[in-house]
């Protein structure tokens, strides 16, 4: 099974350079085309499309279903990682251990009212164990954050990925 992994279009927030985690920020107008041009890249035979349930997923997610005229199956495991206090920080104001702990999958914002690299690795597997179990294909798109795409890289390809674009797509095999 191919799981394609889309990164949700551009936020204020992104923008802004601001870390987003569960705050619900809706994509800005630039976003918007960034999806309208990714949608081409995206494989025409997916059978299935799951998203997180934050706005900037949804939005993305309702202008791929366009394409692929597939409902919508929302699930919270799919969010982004809960920074907790540190949401709405300046990411260039974040001190330089956080920043290598975060790289590297070895962040714990637990201590901020957040998530360890643990707890979203536990609640992104689970979720990708059911839709493999429950998948109606093996071709299923997903709309998710740039985090757990990174954890993803790092888990499945053991790759670090300091950055993953807005309205990118990645591919994953799962056998």
């Amino acid at each position: 099974m191919k799981i394609y992994f889309v990164r949700h279009g551009e936020t204020q927030y992104n923008k802004d350079r601001l870390i987003t985690g569960h705050d619900d920020a809706p994509l800005t107008e630039e976003g918007i085309r960034q999806v309208e041009d990714m949608v081409s890249s995206i494989p025409s035979d997916c059978t299935e499309i799951y998203s997180s349930d934050l706005v900037r997923c949804k939005q993305t997610t309702t202008i791929l279903s366009k394409k692929f005229a597939l409902p919508v199956i929302y699930d919270i495991r799919l969010r982004e990682r809960n920074f907790g206090s540190l949401t709405g920080t300046k990411i260039a104001d974040l001190d330089s251990v956080i920043l290598e702990k975060d790289k590297n999958q070895k962040y714990n914002y637990r201590s901020y009212g957040g998530e360890s690299v643990e707890d979203v690795k536990e609640r992104v597997l689970a979720c990708i164990h059911d839709i493999r179990r429950k998948g109606k294909g093996d071709r299923i798109l997903v709309v998710t954050s740039a985090g757990i795409i990174r954890l993803l890289h790092h888990l499945l390809q053991g790759e670090v990925h300091e950055k993953i674009l807005n309205s990118s797509v990645h591919e994953f095999e799962f056998s």
